[in-house]
């Protein structure tokens, strides 16, 4: 297939206010250059977005520029979410206004996930799919995102947009942190998620024996440890089940998100009342409400040692990094228990090989398999 402009084979990336730090530090290295852009509100809080600020002259060479090309738009879902996602359609959509070929939205965290399915007698919103229908009317040819929150929201999108969505998992980012700081022997190690045991084909246990099988070897998530809970209120959970060997170990809990945190604490108490020698909690996104950051670090076992150690994040949500600074300056020694792992560069990676086979002819593209 020919390209409108032939002379620009290469992507552009728009990286906008919520996007990961790690973007452009990731864009340079993949040598993709940015489109400058003001992204804001006018005063009566409307959002808006102009690609090119004060083009004058150069706005015919800015017009030529953009026309065929392949852009990338980076922007998670983070707070205020309304706004965020409003910036993020009028980018999509003022990008093919102005000649775009393909445009590519990548959400690290994606947002309304947790709107995914319907409620027997229940009227409630199905934002997953909303979202993902209000991406490609605003002009989306494709979506990536990072670890969704279940089958449900990964389907929302695949009925939207076929081939042309993926979802990426940080399984390979929290294993490599977990080799370099804790080995891969499973006698001193021990990996599960923080509930979900009870449940068949939960999206929990399959992170954490994908992430086992990553760090032990082929048939490693056959030795995490099993954890299942049950709701006692809104924000507030209490375990009911554990199997696993624990004792003298260095326990990782994976999750895809954590909020007000009280399923990441429960489960750590557990593990240290078991006799681990550690906890580290990872979990792809911190949106971390209200004080959740200060509640995970500070709990503790009897007063005593902390429950989680150590809490491993992406930076898929940017104002995560901001929420680490403020606590910092409040208590920096519980500040300097939180590590951001960079996950932007597999991110572009995922978006750039969603562009290279739209410009394939379809009878020479490899299958492509979506990540869980």
């Amino acid at each position: 297939m020919k390209k409108e402009n032939e002379n620009n084979a290469k992507s552009l990336i728009l990286i906008m206010p919520s996007a990961p730090p790690s973007s452009l530090d990731a864009a340079k290295a993949a040598g993709i250059e940015s489109i400058p852009a003001s992204i804001g509100l006018f005063a009566s809080g409307e959002p808006f977005v102009e690609l090119f600020p004060k083009s004058g002259d150069d706005f015919d060479k800015h017009a030529a520029a953009l026309k065929g090309r392949d852009v990338i738009v980076v922007q998670s879902g983070g707070v205020p979410v309304g706004e965020t996602t409003a910036h993020l359609l009028m980018a999509v959509h003022t990008l093919k206004a102005h000649g775009a070929a393909h445009v590519t939205a990548v959400m690290p965290f994606a947002p309304y996930m947790r709107q995914d399915r319907a409620f027997d007698k229940r009227f409630v919103s199905l934002g997953a799919a909303f979202f993902a229908n209000q991406l490609k009317a605003a002009g989306a040819d494709a979506a990536v995102t990072l670890t969704p929150h279940s089958q449900a929201g990964i389907q929302a999108y695949k009925d939207v947009f076929g081939a042309g969505f993926t979802a990426v998992t940080a399984t390979e980012i929290f294993a490599a942190y977990i080799k370099k700081h804790f080995g891969s022997n499973p006698a001193t190690l021990a990996i599960g998620a923080p509930d979900g045991a009870d449940k068949a084909a939960d999206e929990g246990q399959i992170r954490a024996r994908a992430l086992a099988d990553s760090v032990f070897g082929d048939h490693g998530g056959n030795k995490i440890f099993l954890i299942a809970k049950t709701h006692t209120g809104v924000n507030d959970t209490k375990i009911t089940a554990f199997t696993g060997d624990v004792a003298g170990k260095h326990c990782v809990i994976i999750d895809d998100m954590i909020d007000g945190g009280s399923t990441m604490i429960n489960a750590a108490k557990l593990l240290k009342a078991r006799g681990a020698a550690s906890v580290t909690a990872c979990a792809s996104h911190g949106i971390l409400s209200g004080s959740a950051l200060e509640k995970i670090l500070a709990a503790d076992t009897d007063g005593k040692i902390p429950a989680i150690d150590k809490l491993v994040l992406t930076d898929s949500l940017p104002d995560t990094a901001q929420k680490i600074a403020a606590l910092a300056q409040k208590s920096p020694a519980l500040a300097a228990r939180v590590d951001i792992l960079p996950a932007s560069g597999i991110l572009l990676q995922a978006a750039e090989g969603l562009q290279h086979a739209a410009q394939t002819p379809a009878a020479a593209r490899p299958t492509r398999k979506h990540a869980p």
